[in-house]
């Protein structure tokens, strides 16, 4: 696979599988690399063994062994790690634990639980974006459309993402050709980037909705997670919709990652 010229590198350091795997899932959704660890001491051990810098650094306060506070002050104390940024991400929000992280060098407080949306938006105001192209701009203008139809009428509308996470490649135009020809007229199939469709379902609610993913998930050729959002109960607008939706998507996937590792462990 070619390399990306803009490749960024973000290390997750949380004693929760679930927190690890939900921001790792999240942030590689969005382009950037990403790496976990456990613990500070295999944190600094993976800081130590890597040959470039990771671009940001994402920790939580309470490790086993070692806080995140003191793991903070370690890595400043790497003049190489001087200027990378780090950010909190903890369900500790007291004065005084903020006070601290700010005074040990971090410059980002993240409070959990934590919104997808809010994750993305903190990391690129921190080391920029690094998303393929993809055509949400696109799709909002497609929803807005829709969006304004349903409310004259004062009905439903389903935005159903799926995205591929096969590691075969796959022809996203030829699989949307499929699913259009499963689907009704009015509904829209729409290409978001190389590996994520999104699908518009006018007068279509939660439970119509499921039914279409039931329906399209066997027509999909390798492993596809979903994430559905209906208006107006999950967004009022075209960009709480999307990122309801995506929300969904990102707790599928979490939860499938889950599994998968508890499947490699019973084994």
């Amino acid at each position: 696979m070619e390399e990306r010229k803009n490749k960024k590198n973000i290390l997750v350091v949380d004693d929760s599988v679930l927190i690890r795997l939900m921001a790792k899932n999240i942030l590689e959704a969005e382009g950037y690399d990403i790496e976990t660890a456990a613990t500070a001491e295999e944190a600094i051990l993976k800081v130590k063994n890597r040959k470039e810098l990771f671009d940001l650094v994402i920790v939580d306060i309470n490790l086993p062994n070692q806080n995140g506070f003191e793991f903070i002050h370690k890595l400043k104390s790497q003049a190489e790690y001087k200027n990378v940024p780090v950010m909190i991400l903890s369900g500790d929000a007291t004065p005084v634990s903020i006070k601290e992280a700010v005074e040990v060098g971090a410059v980002e407080y993240l409070i959990k639980p934590f919104k997808a949306a809010e994750l993305v938006k903190r990391v690129v105001k921190l080391i920029g974006y690094v998303k393929e192209e993809d055509h949400y701009s696109e799709l909002k203008e497609l929803l807005k459309k829709e969006i304004n139809r349903a409310k004259r009428g004062n009905e439903n509308l389903s935005l159903v993402l799926t995205q591929y996470n096969g590691e075969t490649k796959i022809e996203i135009s030829k699989i949307a050709d499929q699913l259009k020809n499963k689907l009704r007229d009015i509904d829209t199939v729409f290409e978001v980037d190389k590996n994520t469709l999104a699908l518009i379902l006018p007068v279509t609610g939660a439970d119509g909705a499921a039914v279409v993913r039931k329906k399209i998930k066997s027509e999909l050729p390798g492993k596809w997670h979903f994430g559905i959002g209906t208006y107006p109960d999950n967004g009022k607008n075209e960009e709480e919709l999307i990122n309801f939706a995506k929300e969904s998507l990102m707790k599928e996937e979490s939860n499938s990652s889950q599994e998968d590792d508890k499947e490699k462990e019973e084994k």
